[in-house]
């Protein structure tokens, strides 16, 4: 009795040729060339219902990303308009400390400092400046040397 052949293979066959003794082959498997294009199109259509289910998965995420968002600007909204007078306040002491340390550093221009002042006063007649004492040689100095500029009609005066 002749034995069986038996083989044992680390993967599934796709498959194969039988050939018989007269050099006859019979298609067994999947090797046909129409049963090839059948496999690689289940395989396309596996790969595209694949992309298909990501692609809703990241619209998902897209819209739960865009709702926070938008409920995170909320929030801020909700928080500036409840807290406005306090960032304020913030506001003018953050300039205050920034201006007392520019003046405790002299890092300032006094000439543009007193400019600014004559700008926003509502008359220039009899006006006093009170100025740092270490600023008021430097304000007399730019009124001799400008006689006809801003400084000209001010009467400066040391701070006390």
């Amino acid at each position: 009795m002749p034995e069986t052949l038996r083989i044992n293979l680390a993967r599934p066959i796709a498959g194969l040729h039988v050939v018989d003794g007269s050099g006859h082959s019979g298609l067994v498997g999947a090797t046909a060339d129409g049963d090839q294009h059948a496999v690689m199109e289940t395989e396309q259509r596996r790969r595209l219902l694949e992309l298909e289910r990501q692609a809703e998965g990241l619209a998902q995420l897209c819209k739960t990303i865009d709702r926070i968002a938008t409920q995170l600007n909320d929030h801020y909204q909700e928080t500036i308009a409840e807290n406005r007078g306090e960032i304020a306040k913030l506001a003018v002491e953050i300039a205050r400390r920034i201006l007392k340390w520019k003046t405790d550093e002299g890092d300032y221009d006094i000439h543009a400092v007193v400019e600014e002042a004559l700008k926003q006063a509502p008359t220039r007649q009899n006006l006093v400046v009170r100025v740092n004492p270490e600023d008021l040689p430097h304000c007399q100095q730019l009124q001799q040397q400008h006689p006809d500029g801003p400084f000209a009609e001010l009467n400066l005066c040391e701070m006390p």
